[in-house]
């Protein structure tokens, strides 16, 4: 009974093994018939589906793709990941621009199919068979269904009157020996289609010209688009002989009135409230002069998508390609602007591309082969079978490529079915490594000027995958295409993965990893090959390369290894080249100016690079023409980047030396007077659960060590003046803990600081805290919320109010001598008149009023103090130029104003215009209503009360962030 016992488990697995080694997949066969309405914007369709099952499964439902359903609301994966990724257009679109499949009816014969939505998706649905579907059996579904076609967010919907319909009818989704593969629409993150064939019918206006997958069927229309092409570009159509032959091919149908097809399908569906067009009147009851329709058809075999375009603009070009078996490719590209030098060229570059990759991979399959220039939301192209869309405004050479790049997609994407929404390189990176092979024939060397390839790597794209591979902010290759950053989708998916496969062919040598690939493609054209299938057809000899390869996509990590011990080098500017074994010092010219070291100039050395170094300095003496002394910054730092808890650990110390005050002493000579700082720091930023995430957090120690000169003033017996003579130097401390959290997220982005502060006899507590609120036309309302407590250590006295005044928060503008760490870039900080006198700080209340005259009315505290500032956007087109104007209002209060017999009110209150320059970096503010107390005060000293000197600027470089620069894009 034992032996029998294991013959059976023995007999099962050899025959599971089998089972699993029997390659099978689905077929379906379209049949689709669909009228564009060029008003509403919308499409009215019936589907017939012949769904095959050549699974060893029962099926008893059917996943459907709904994709136009994504853009029917907010709430959607899509919108989702667009906000992730940056991009609020969608989320604030209007009801209008949205789109969504409706009037949906599935049908099997006479049953009803019931339907069930997906619980997480609104673009899926379950269509349950009316009976099961048992193996090798097929059934047929029917449905109508309408489609408002949104504007063009994320490849398909409509720009005005020009159709990009993709993604637009109701769609099984893929069962596979996986399973079932239901997925979401993404605009990061393409599809995974079952094979089958179409045979579409198209009716549209009759002025369009129709791009489609597929060869089109109609005669009539061939010989237009070929009048089209060799005419001087106007429509054909105004050609009486044309017009008359294409109305007797397609028929003349008025304004309303549907094909046979959809007066049918309309029939079929009145209980869902699915009814013809009504003609279109004019005011009075007339009608609108009829217009003409033709219906278009187009068919095509082994193919598991469907796209179509229509454009009554477009020129036609088209010619024939012979492949090297003899067959004929008709090549046809479809574009805007018949003056384009650069799309005037677009034929051939289709035919160049559909040659090198059927000599070097297998010969295109297909008889035709499109390109259509249409605005997709994003700059570049979009592949479907047999036709590629690609973006507007590029030269001959981004035009050349994008169209090999996506005319390739016919092979690793329409031929080569992979599953690229879970296996994106099999698809984008395999793709992207013959665009290399096709560039290096057509436009070999470097994309750059001479002096600059000097400096630049050989292969730039290394330098990409190492330098975010250093910072550990790269995934592996093998990542579903949804959990990349947005960063690693490019860098990692195409760059990497091109570069992994041509590493694979030089470990296997150029004939036999071509050999490979073409035994590849012959085994898996028009099925699913998964990667698995990619290696097994790759295994020659011991198979180690390609084992190589398939480790090192699960892994993260560069391209290169960085040398140890590398040599140094100086350069002039910058160099890149080499960086995995030479470490450069880079010397570039610096320079600067204040009030009181006037122009100054020097020479800066850094080691700030990409890849980025552990340690880094930066060293910027400079020489000042006006204090006649050696000034200057730097910093030197050393970054850990553990696997766990923390992202990265910072510590660093850093220095400045500048002059901060000038005079004339006795004896005419110019003296100066200034600073020295010292902070070293330490900085942990925690580690991210996902990498997708926009928020960062950290805590920093740093300590601030000082020492200032100041003048003191001597009495001159000769003419009894007081002159400048340069006093003794003290010394003064702070220590810091700072811990920042903030999400950048391009919806609602905030940020919040709690601060404390400890020098000699006080300590300072504070917290800061931001909100951009978003409108949907783009501005929005920016929020800070500020709080600060003041308090002594030990005793409070009258020379511990005195040494601590500068660190006492306040309500109104904070003053360059006020900038007690000297964080922050003044033109001039002890200045009382001229414009670097108006220059303010964004620090503690924020009101932005120069008060510095009037000690009392600073909202100063030794206790506590509390604001808000408001900052919106102007309306879009309330203004004749698009200036960056908003208006600001701030408000706050402090302790001293709640005691009795207060100097002023419990709240100070300021308004007026700011205008916003430079990432927020420079600002420029009016104060236009202001509290009483202000006002009052202005009025007693005239020569200030003027509109100029009210206006106060800030230069924020201390409050520049590279995640807000780059919208979160770069990870550094």
């Amino acid at each position: 009974m034992r032996k029998l016992y294991l013959l059976g488990i023995m007999l099962v697995i050899k025959f599971s093994a089998i089972g699993q080694q029997t390659y099978w997949q689905q077929e379906v066969h379209y049949t689709i018939d669909v009228s564009l309405n060029d008003t509403e914007h919308s499409l009215e369709g019936f589907l017939k589906l012949r769904y095959v099952n050549h699974s060893p499964d029962t099926l008893r439902f059917i996943w459907f793709h709904l994709w136009p359903n994504t853009f029917k609301n907010d709430r959607t994966a899509f919108t989702e990941q667009t906000l992730q990724n940056g991009k609020t257009d969608f989320y604030f679109s209007s009801r209008e621009k949205r789109g969504y499949i409706n009037r949906l009816d599935f049908r099997a014969g006479s049953n009803i199919l019931k339907t069930e939505d997906h619980p997480q998706y609104i673009d899926i649905i379950k269509v349950n068979l009316a009976a099961p579907l048992l193996p090798g059996q097929e059934t047929e579904i029917t449905t109508p269904f309408h489609v408002q076609l949104p504007a063009n967010f994320s490849r398909g919907g409509h720009t005005g009157h020009s159709y990009q319909v993709t993604q637009w009818y109701p769609k099984p989704a893929v069962y596979d020996r996986l399973g079932w593969h239901p997925m979401p629409y993404l605009d990061q993150g393409e599809f995974y289609g079952e094979f089958g064939s179409f045979d579409v019918r198209i009716t549209v206006p009759d002025k369009y010209v129709v791009a489609a997958t597929g060869e089109l069927q109609n005669e009539a229309e061939k010989q237009w688009l070929k009048e089209r092409a060799e005419g001087s570009g106007q429509r054909a159509e105004m050609k009486t002989k044309a017009v008359g032959s294409r109305q007797s091919a397609v028929g003349k149908k008025p304004v309303g009135k549907k094909p046979a097809y959809a007066k049918a399908s309309a029939v079929k569906a009145k209980s869902k409230g699915h009814q013809p067009l009504p003609p279109i009147e004019v005011g009075g009851g007339r009608t609108r002069v009829p217009q003409t329709f033709k219906t278009l058809q187009y068919i095509q075999d082994n193919v598991h998508d469907f796209a179509w375009f229509a454009d009554s603009n477009f020129v036609v070009k088209q010619d024939t390609i012979q492949l090297a078996s003899g067959r004929v490719v008709r090549a046809m590209s479809f574009y805007r602007s018949g003056k384009s030098e650069a799309w005037g060229k677009s034929v051939q570059y289709i035919k160049d591309a559909v040659r090198f990759r059927s000599n070097l991979i297998g010969e295109y399959p297909y008889n035709v082969v499109s390109v259509v220039e249409a605005k997709m939301g994003f700059d570049g192209g979009m592949e479907y079978p047999t036709i590629t869309s690609i973006s507007p405004g590029m030269g001959s050479k981004d035009l050349d490529m994008t169209i090999e790049h996506e005319v390739g997609h016919n092979w690793f994407m329409g031929i080569l079915g992979s599953n690229e929404r879970d296996h994106p390189w099999m698809d984008e990176g395999v793709n992207f490594y013959f665009d290399d092979r096709y560039k290096a024939i057509k436009y070999p060397g470097p994309d750059y000027p001479k002096w600059l390839a000097k400096r630049l790597p050989d292969d730039p794209n290394e330098l990409a995958v190492d330098g975010i591979a250093k910072i550990k902010k790269d995934q592996p290759v093998e990542t579903p295409s949804a959990d990349f950053t947005f960063l690693n989708y490019s860098v990692v998916v195409y760059l990497k993965t091109g570069i992994l496969v041509k590493h694979l062919e030089h470990a296997m040598g150029t004939p036999t990893f071509d050999s490979c690939m073409r035994a590849y493609y012959k085994q898996w054209q028009f099925k699913h090959p998964y990667p698995k299938d990619f290696q097994q057809s790759f295994t020659v000899g011991d198979g180690k390369a390609v084992n190589q390869f398939f480790d090192t996509l699960q892994q993260k990590g560069g391209i290169n290894p960085m040398v140890h011990g590398k040599k140094l080098k100086p350069v002039a500017l910058f160099s890149l080249r080499n960086y995995d074994s030479v470490n450069y010092i880079n010397l570039m010219p610096v320079m600067g100016y204040n009030e009181y070291d006037h122009f100054m100039i020097g020479l800066a050395f850094h080691n700030y690079t990409f890849p980025s170094h552990n340690l880094q300095y930066f060293l910027a003496p400079m020489y000042a023409t006006g204090s006649k002394e050696l000034v200057g910054l730097g910093r030197i730092g050393y970054t850990w980047r553990p696997n766990k808890t923390f992202d990265k650990i910072d510590l660093s110390v850093s220095g400045a030396h500048f002059s901060t005050l000038d005079g004339t002493d006795s004896n005419a000579n110019k003296i100066t007077a200034g600073f020295y700082k010292v902070a070293p720091a330490l900085r942990f930023t925690f580690a991210k659960k996902d990498l997708r995430s926009s928020i960062e957090k950290w805590l920093e120690w740093r300590s601030f060590l000082i020492w200032e000169n100041g003048f003191q003033y001597v009495q001159k017996s000769d003419d009894n003046e007081y002159y400048p003579t340069k006093g003794k130097t003290t010394r003064r401390y702070l220590n810091q803990l700072t811990f920042n959290v903030a999400d950048y997220r391009v919806l609602y982005p905030y940020d919040v600081q709690l601060q404390v502060q400890q020098g000699d006899g006080f300590y300072r507590a504070s917290a800061t805290g931001n909100y951009f609120f978003n409108y949907a036309n783009k501005g929005g309302l920016q929020m800070r919320l500020f709080a600060a407590k003041f308090g002594y250590i030990g005793e409070k006295t009258l020379s511990k109010q005195f040494s601590t005044y500068i660190y006492q928060p306040k309500l109104t503008a904070v003053r360059g001598n006020e900038d007690y760490t000297y964080s922050n870039y003044f033109l001039g900080r002890n200045e009382n008149t001229g414009l670097a006198s108006q220059q303010i700080m964004m620090r503690d209340g924020g009101l932005k009023l120069r008060t510095d005259l009037f000690q009392g009315l600073q909202g100063r505290s030794d206790n506590w103090i509390a604001s808000i500032n408001l900052a919106t956007t102007l309306p879009k087109g309330l203004l004749p130029l698009n200036l960056p104007v908003k208006i600001f209002f701030d408000a706050g209060t402090y302790a001293e104003a709640w005691k009795k017999d207060a100097a002023t009110s419990r709240f100070l209150y300021v308004a007026g215009l700011q205008v916003t320059m430079i990432k927020d970096l420079l600002n420029v503010y009016v104060p236009l209503l202001y509290s009483k107390e202000f006002k009052d005060n202005l009025k007693t000293v005239p020569e200030e009360n003027t509109f100029w000197k009210k206006i106060s600027f800030s230069i924020d470089i201390h409050r520049f962030n590279i995640h807000k620069a780059t919208e979160n894009k770069i990870p550094f």
